[in-house]
Parts: C-alpha cells; structure tokens; sequence
C-alpha cells in the first residue's frame, strides 16, 4: 500500500510539472554540475597524480565552495539524475567542410567520442521540441573539447546540402516564420527519458513520493488502514507541499527524510538495528539540510515529556531515569561523522569549513514578506504569521477533520492521564505526545521573532505530516459514528457495503483539495483556501502569493507569438540560468535575446509584487508603454505582466481591443 500510494504521487507529481524554474533552482541545476564534472574527472584520472591534484586542498576547496551554503546529497543527486535520466539537446551547425558542430556542451554533456546521437530538425512556431518526427537520422561523434564537438551524419541520414537546407534559418526574418529551435542533436541513452529540467526535477519529486509512503507507515503505528490511507492522501493534496514536490530544492528531501528519522526512531524504542537506521537516516538528513540539527530536539523533548513522572530523586544525589533510547546514543557516533565524511567541503580545515557553513545560517539576510499589508524586511517578524498562513493555506475540509483529530487523540489522553498512579507508562499519552511535539515544534520555531520568514510554508512543511495524521483520524472517528448511525437506520452492516460507503466518504473528503491542488500546480505559492476568500480574497487583504520568480514560465508562449526576430526579453527578477532551460528545452525561441534587469528592453517578464511596486512603474516610464500587454496568473490574480517597448496608444487599440484584456493561466484570447 505504501508503494502504490507513493508510486502514485510520483506520477502524479511528474505529469503535472509545468510550473517555471524558481530562482533557487537555477542555482541548483549549476551547482550541481560543478559537482558531477569534479567527480567524474576524479573517477577518470588516468594517474595516480592526477587524482591525487583533484583530491587536493586546492581543488576540492574550489569546487565544494560553490553553494557551501547547504550540504551535498539532494545536489549530487539532482547531478546523476540529470546525467542519466535526461535527454541532452544541444544546437548543432553545418560546417563548410562538411562536418557538423555541437556547441553549448560541458563536461559531464555526453557526446563522448564515438557516441551516436540523434539529429533533429528545427522546431516550427508553437511545435513540440520532444516530439519523435523531429528525428532525421543519427550523427557519431567524431572529436570532443569541453564546450563542443565535432560530428558526422552516419550512413542513412540526409546529405549535407539536405541539411544546410533543413538547418538553414536565416529565411526567418523574410516570412516572419520564427522557429522555436534550429537544427539540434540529442543523446541516445536507454534510461533518458526525461527532459532536462524533468531528470532535475526528478529527485524532488521520488522524495515527495517517499514522504507520503512514509506518511502512511507511520499512520499505522497511530490509527488504522482506513485513516493511513487518508492521512496520506490529504498531505498529497496540500497544495503549496504539492508544489513544492517539483521543484529541484531541498524543502520535499528534508521533510521526507525528517519523517524517515521519526519513523525508524519510533520503531526503534523496540529494535535494535531501526536503532542503527535512525542514525543512519539522520546523518543522510544532516547531508541534506540545516533543520536535521533539530531533529534530536524534537525526540529528547518527546522523551522528557512522555517519561516525565518516571524523573525522580532517590535520595540526595542520586536521579532515577528512565531507559535511555539506543537511537540517542547511536545518532551522534554515526549521523555526524557521515556529515564531515561525505561532504567535501569539511574535508579540509574542518572546524572552520563547519563554522562558515553554521555562520551564514545563524546570520542569515532577510528577505521581503509581505503579510496583510505591512512589508516586513528585519525583525522582529509577527510571531502569528506561521500559523495563520497554515490557517489560509491547508484546504478547509483537512482542517476542520484536523480539529476533530486533536479532541480525539490529543485533548482525551491527556486528560485521562491526569487520574493515573505515578510511574506508570501511558503508550497512548507517550504517543499522543510524540504528535503534539512534531505538530508544534516546526512553526513554534518560525513563529521566533528573530527567526527570519521568507519562504512561506515552505519553512514549516514538517508539521504537515503530524497534521494530515490527526485529520486521517479524525475523518476515519467521524465515518465511524456516520456508519452507526446508517445502520442504527436500517442499512445493511455488511462488508462491502461498508468498504463501499468507506471509499466514498474519502473521496467525498479528498475532492475538494485535490482539485484545488490541481487547479494552483503552477502557481502553488499563490493558493489560499475559502476561509480568506481564495487567492482573490488574499490580494484584497494584502498577502503575499509569491516569491520566487517563476511565473515567466506563462508569458513564453505569448512573447514567442508576438516578438519581432531578435527581440531582447529582460526576466526582471529571475535569474539567467532560467532562460537557459528555457532554451535547452524549446521553450523560448532560438533567435531572442535574454537579459535581466536591462535599461530598454523591448520586453519585460515582470513580477507582480510588492516589493517591485517602485520598480514597475520606472521599468513602465523606461519603456514608453501605456501599460502591460499581457498578464499570466491564477483565479483572476495576476502573477507576471508583461510590458512591451514603444506600446502607445496605437499598439494597445490594435493589438487588444479585439480580444479584451490579457486573460490569466498565459491565455490571451
């Protein structure tokens, strides 16, 4: 059940990621290359000396530097993914000797001497770049540097006039028929099935599926199958954790792994090798994030709580404790040293290297939140703001079967304990406990007026699972009484039936956030529940919907459409690996130019926010425009506006008066 509920999340996960490349991405897909290439070189070196100078001070210390802010293991693994998983397409160009020129390569690229590739033809306006007819025959790779390559047409493919012919753009700009690509070559490996960003994205995604498998295991250590079962469902359809579960960071992989930690600590009270596991996730958290140092926190707070009335005195000197967990002893002596032995960066100057890495998280910059109005950029930040975000941002039908939860498991044994004996163990009140600390911990840390608040959920998302868990309980208490009831009435109390109305409730419960999860996947950062009126109901009250610089992603069709030939496309506040990946996958056409943040561009990409309130309006003065010509967003909320150079009176009374305002989801009719 666990595998069918992840694998089905995974899929899910995959089909839907249609969302644009975040700024913190863009960041991973090159720090994570960086890696890939330093390791592949040191698994080639041909000496001894050679590997020797890549596992030098020097060398290791010049890599592992990139991104030191956040340990290795979800970087690497964004790295071999994309290695192995991802198709490479890159440009290639006919030479007047007859040979063929790949270009935009790099280390770890593929096209090895001796490999064969695909050749594709050009991509025509609005076509698919992944689409099978663009295969006109196959290359083999005939020299390699680190930038590009050398090739042929193997035997069988269009001849070399066929293909100046074929690659030959240049008519462009006479029909005004701009391709999406030109000619390109692609890597022909068996396990490539993904795009790029897709090979990327993968890792986020089968760490998303872990976490609701995890989610359903642990479920069943508190409840049974029925509420596992919607316990996991409902943290799938939370709809800023299901965005999230795209995306190539580390938020998705450190939840998850949090939660194998928690998992493998509460089975191992009872054995001795889930004791080892524990130690052993814990160090692959501490790999992943800075919020696995927390992680012992929560459990020694678990363990003084539950056991608090076997803590006693005996005599003067002398304290009586209860058993010590094995796990506790057993983090330290392995989950650490796995830190400093797999991530490279510490190799060297240890203890310096370890207090950089701390030093820049405990004085860490703040970013903008914005939050009913009030801009916040420096402490003390609103000690209300995470709980009332998860308030407006988990689907109300999840919350009101998680308040139900909480008097069910939570509000009863507590309550109960109150009339037992000194000494005894309570496992319901020990469990009930286990919960209410992982509930809490996570935002009672971010609700800390210093602690800084960028990032949304994002920085709370491990209450998510301990909060789904309750509403699974609380759902399966509340379908426990409806069916009393039903039979107190006369229906049949027979087992399918039963299993039958069982499968309908859930889906009755389930729908709604579902829906809206699907409905916000490319805008996740943008979804707010009923309770504030929708993401409408959040922009009239003055919350932020975004922070990333994302949305670029729902004006490239309209700017492909529209451009002149060579157009410059400035992206405002993303990044230029954005564009990029764009670009690698056919997303942006060939012959455009992107920049970011340039004095006149003749498009701007511009983010709808807050803080760029003062920077719109010079970008609108720069551009001689009366306004933005297109808007992409979600339920009548824009997110990006796009502004177009010397858009005057003229332009907007031809080019918009047919079709009305820009419509939202990158629709302009």
């Amino acid at each position: 059940m666990a595998a069918a509920l992840g694998g089905i999340y995974l899929v899910l996960i995959m089909s839907t990621s249609s969302m644009g490349y975040t700024r913190d991405e863009t960041f991973y897909f090159h720090h994570s290359k960086v890696y890939l290439n330093w390791m592949l070189k040191v698994q080639r070196a041909e000496t001894d000396e050679e590997r020797q100078r890549l596992l030098s001070k020097e060398e290791v210390k010049k890599t592992w530097r990139s991104n030191f802010e956040h340990p290795p293991l979800t970087k690497v693994l964004f790295g071999q993914s994309w290695r192995h998983l991802g198709k490479k397409r890159r440009p290639v160009m006919v030479l007047k000797s007859g040979e063929l020129s790949v270009s935009k390569l790099g280390y770890a690229h593929g096209f090895e001497v001796g490999d064969e590739a695909l050749l594709l033809s050009p991509v025509p306006p609005g076509g698919d770049p992944s689409s099978d007819s663009r295969v006109v025959g196959t290359v083999e790779i005939l020299s390699r540097s680190d930038r590009s390559a050398k090739a042929a047409v193997a035997e069988g493919g269009p001849s070399i006039d066929e293909l100046r012919e074929l690659c030959d753009l240049s008519a462009e700009r006479k029909d005004g028929v701009f391709h999406q690509t030109g000619c390109e070559v692609q890597t022909d490996e068996p396990l490539q099935v993904l795009s790029e960003s897709s090979a990327f994205r993968f890792v986020g995604a089968a760490f998303g599926a872990l976490l609701i498998a995890l989610m359903y295991l642990l479920s069943l250590h508190f409840t049974g199958r029925y509420a596992a079962i919607l316990a996991a469902a409902m943290l799938a359809f939370v709809p800023r954790l299901f965005f999230h579960a795209h995306l190539t960071c580390f938020d998705i992989p450190i939840t998850a792994l949090t939660l194998a930690v928690l998992y493998a600590f509460f089975r191992s009270l009872t054995s001795t090798g889930w004791a080892v596991a524990t130690a052993v996730l814990w160090g692959l958290a501490l790999l992943t994030k800075l919020n696995s140092f927390f992680i012992p926190i929560t459990l020694l707070l678990w363990w003084a709580i539950a056991h608090a009335r076997q803590l006693r005195f005996e005599g003067r000197f002398k304290l009586s404790l209860p058993g010590f967990p094995l796990a506790f002893v057993l983090m330290p002596a392995i989950g650490l040293p796995m830190l400093f032995i797999f991530w490279p960066w510490l190799w060297y100057d240890s203890i310096a290297s370890f207090g950089k890495y701390l030093g820049f998280h405990l004085h860490h910059e703040h970013y903008f939140q914005y939050y009913f109005g009030r801009a916040y950029q420096s402490p003390p930040f609103p000690m209300d703001l995470p709980l009332v975000l998860t308030l407006f941002t988990v689907p109300v039908v999840t919350i009101v079967l998680f308040l139900i939860g909480v008097g069910r498991v939570l509000v009863r044994p507590i309550w109960q304990r109150r009339g037992e004996g000194a000494g005894e163990t309570d496992t319901t009140f020990s469990r009930a406990v286990f919960i209410v600390v992982n509930l809490v911990f996570p935002i009672a840390l971010i609700s800390m007026p210093s602690t800084p608040v960028f990032g949304g959920v994002k920085h709370w998302l491990l209450t998510m699972p301990f909060f789904c868990l309750l509403a699974g309980i609380g759902c399966a208490w509340v379908f426990k009484l409806g069916w009393k009831g039903l039979v107190g009435l006369g229906v049949a109390d027979r087992a399918w039936v039963r299993s039958a109305a069982a499968a309908l409730a859930a889906i009755v419960v389930v729908a709604p956030a579902a829906r809206d999860t699907i409905e916000f996947h490319r805008y996740g950062t943008a979804y707010y529940n009923e309770l504030i009126g929708g993401a409408r109901g959040a922009a009239d009250v003055r919350l932020q919907r975004q922070f990333w610089s994302y949305a670029n992603r729902g004006a490239l069709e309209y700017v492909n459409r529209t451009a002149p030939y060579g157009a410059t496309v400035d992206f405002q506040d993303a990044l230029p690996g954005a564009c990029d990946m764009y670009r690698l996958e056919g997303l942006i056409r060939h012959d455009l130019k992107c920049v970011v943040r340039r004095p006149a561009p003749d498009f701007v990409l511009f983010d709808v926010e807050e803080r760029f309130t003062e920077e719109e309006q010079r970008y609108w003065d720069r551009m001689h425009t009366l306004g933005p010509v297109f808007e992409a967003g979600i339920d009548g909320v824009p997110m990006l506006r796009v502004y177009r150079k010397n858009a005057g009176a003229e332009f907007m009374k031809r080019e918009l008066e047919p079709e009305g305002p820009a419509a939202p989801e990158g629709k302009d009719d």
